[in-house]
């Protein structure tokens, strides 16, 4: 563009670099003959992107030869859930050369949640701390899920530990938490206390409480234990605060950070 020094080009769906053996190469041999020209002698101002969605490339492929002696190439992977904790064992073993415990790698696996970005970053903050890597290593430098901490604080809330909801809100504000995130997950917390307390009054069982609400039998058990911690009238209270709060932060009314703290300091079981 006008008035920039560098210009990106992305080439997407590049097929006549995989290995599959259909429709791999390039038809037209005059544009061939130019694309390697061009790998052989690359503008410096441009950066030129090449986009595959294939299971590998054809190392043999004289294209892909240039690009990886002329350039840098990245493999995204897509991780089956149980092929994380594999995964990351191997990673660190033969990318940062450190040595990690099943139990480590198992538990970073959860705690980075299939994001791949976020896994990096947190093995290069880990290889940096130590040599080898574990358990205690992961829980002490590496965030919970989400979802974990905000079941913290609504455990905290429930449990009049305003303080100990308020100190983990601003440990989760130093990791750039939006409060609108812990607002949504909270209301949903809320929300499935007062089913599981509506249910329970109609006489369901905890197993016909999983059936109806979808959700696994073991954690309507551990719901119930606060099903009576707060009336059904109280709950919806709740919910109605988090809803108001949630519009006037969106709407720019409130200050965000300022105005979540002020909930958590502010809420009582009645």
């Amino acid at each position: 563009p006008l008035g920039y020094d560098r210009k990106l080009i992305v080439l997407d769906n590049c097929y006549f670099l995989s290995s599959r053996k259909v429709k791999t190469k390039i038809d037209n041999e005059e544009a061939l003959t130019s694309l390697v020209k061009y790998l052989t002698r690359p503008n410096e101002s441009t950066d030129l992107v090449f986009v595959l969605n294939a299971a590998s490339i054809d190392e043999k492929n004289d294209i892909v030869r240039l690009i990886k002696e002329n350039a840098k190439t990245f493999q995204l992977l897509s991780l089956d859930k149980k092929d994380w904790d594999e995964y990351i064992y191997k990673y660190f073993l033969e990318s940062l050369k450190t040595k990690i415990d099943r139990d480590a790698a198992h538990e970073l696996a959860l705690r980075v949640q299939g994001d791949l970005e976020l896994f990096t970053v947190e093995a290069q903050k880990l290889a940096l701390y130590t040599s080898h890597v574990t358990f205690e290593d992961v829980c002490l430098l590496t965030t919970k899920p989400l979802e974990e901490n905000t079941f913290e604080i609504f455990n905290h809330l429930l449990n009049r530990k305003n303080q100990a909801a308020v100190a983990l809100f601003r440990d989760l504000r130093v990791s750039n938490i939006e409060p609108v995130s812990l607002i949504s997950m909270l209301a949903n917390q809320f929300r499935l206390l007062w089913q599981v307390v509506f249910l329970t009054k109609q006489g369901k069982t905890s197993d016909d409480i999983a059936s109806i609400l979808n959700i696994k039998e073991i954690r309507v058990r551990i719901i119930k234990r606060n099903a009576y911690t707060m009336s059904m009238d109280a709950l919806q209270e709740v919910l109605d605060t988090l809803y108001s709060l949630d519009m006037k932060i969106k709407s720019g009314q409130v200050d965000r950070f300022y105005a979540f703290e002020l909930f958590l300091i502010n809420f009582k079981i009645e």
